[in-house]
């Protein structure tokens, strides 16, 4: 917010603010992708549709919700918005411990992503207001390695506390991080509570109607949205379509469980190491520096995948992706930040977030159902034609927002 607000300072004010209790929350996420499946299928004998449904509900519900996120965050600021979806989190974790029934589970999914979508546009908001925009690359691109750290060590604990201790622990555990981190959030509220203040002068609309910020924003940034909107929702498409595709064809290769694990770890690994270099290189020489190679490369990986043959070509496939995803480091959260208006921001957020998750909510279920209607093979290249329209489009299509905002 301030011109001379050095790096420093910024990541002093942002880590009992944004990457602590993200972090936190990252683990508490990672924690159930290894058992997800299997809890549904073993505690609730559920079919092979309904888990694929089950593990989809998270992205759905923040797809749902991304807009409403926008507007409840422009109607009551930051805090409230926050501390809704920690404890919405919380509480979808408690009905999944409880759950006797594939549709109980999928509803208190759908829960969760509704969570996430409130905890993360208030997160992006916080960030895009207080953040300069000349080291803004460098202090999301943290935020983006704190989640990246998150996602190895989450399913590490998930799967062996579900292993030795019990498969419905980890979501009381998730229980436990959320209260933790509701606690955080309320001492650094009171301590930063003017600073706060503040923020959410920037976010609350003025705007009486529940919808009017949110049409505004789509006519003033229409074209925005189908540029720079388009590129995120393809970023987000290979990022799920690497998740997706990576330990499906390790399955049809006939590789074992924990060679399946040791190959998503590795890419992961690779994934989460070059956060700083990815923020030096958006505040040094633009945001498309990084974003051009990293759809490139994710493109060329998923499109190898169906290629490869036995354990050793999946890996370097595998750490191929990871080097891609590495490069998206922050992409997605520092263009939107550098794209939002000082007015409607909230609505604006949500609307970009909408996009994004468009992407990452629909690449498994076309994926799958490309594959099992025509191969795996055609929609490897599908998903690699649709990185090909995204990188063409970043390239001639969207300005470099380093370059075009200064303050």
């Amino acid at each position: 917010m301030k011109k001379n607000q050095t790096l420093k300072s910024t990541l002093v004010t942002l880590a009992w603010s944004v990457y602590i209790p993200s972090f936190l929350l990252s683990i508490a996420q990672g924690m159930i992708i290894p058992i997800l499946p299997g809890f549904a299928s073993e505690e609730m004998a559920a079919t092979t549709f309904m888990i694929g449904l089950i593990v989809s509900a998270k992205a759905i519900g923040m797809l749902i919700f991304d807009i409403p996120s926008g507007i409840i965050l422009s109607k009551y600021g930051m805090n409230k918005t926050m501390m809704i979806g920690v404890f919405l989190f919380a509480l979808s974790s408690f009905l999944a411990v409880i759950a006797q029934s594939t549709t109980f589970l999928f509803f208190a999914r759908i829960i969760s992503g509704i969570s996430f979508s409130l905890w993360m546009i208030s997160r992006h908001s916080y960030i895009a207001i207080a953040v300069p925009v000349e080291i803004r690359g460098r202090a999301i691109s943290i935020f983006g390695g704190f989640g990246r750290f998150a996602t190895i060590l989450g399913p590490f604990i998930g799967g062996i506390v579900a292993e030795f201790i019990g498969i419905r622990i980890p979501f009381i555990l998730q229980i436990f991080l959320a209260t933790i981190t509701m606690i955080i959030l309320i001492i650094n509220y009171h301590k930063s509570d003017k600073y706060n203040n503040n923020i959410d002068k920037h976010l609350l609309s003025e705007n009486k109607k529940l919808l009017s910020g949110f049409s505004i924003v789509l006519k003033k940034n229409y074209k925005i949205f189908a540029t720079a909107g388009f590129v995120a929702s393809v970023l987000s498409f290979l990022r799920a379509a690497r998740e997706f595709l990576i330990p499906f064809w390790g399955e049809e290769l006939k590789l074992s469980k924990d060679m399946i694990g040791y190959i998503v770890t590795a890419s992961f690994a690779v994934d989460s190491l070059l956060f700083p270099i990815v923020g030096y290189v958006m505040d040094r020489w633009g945001r498309k520096f990084t974003g051009v190679p990293a759809i490139i490369i994710l493109s060329i990986a998923i499109l190898l995948v169906p290629l490869t043959r036995d354990i050793n070509s999946l890996l370097l496939v595998g750490i191929l992706a990871g080097l891609g995803n590495g490069l998206s480091t922050a992409f997605i959260l520092t263009l939107g930040a550098d794209l939002s208006p000082k007015e409607n921001r909230g609505e604006f957020l949500g609307t970009w977030r909408m996009f994004a998750d468009s992407g990452a909510s629909s690449a498994p279920l076309a994926i799958g159902y490309m594959g099992q209607i025509i191969s795996i093979s055609f929609a490897s290249s599908f998903t690699a034609i649709f990185g090909l329209l995204g990188t063409i489009m970043l390239i001639f299509m969207v300005k470099d927002t380093k370059k075009n905002k200064k303050s």
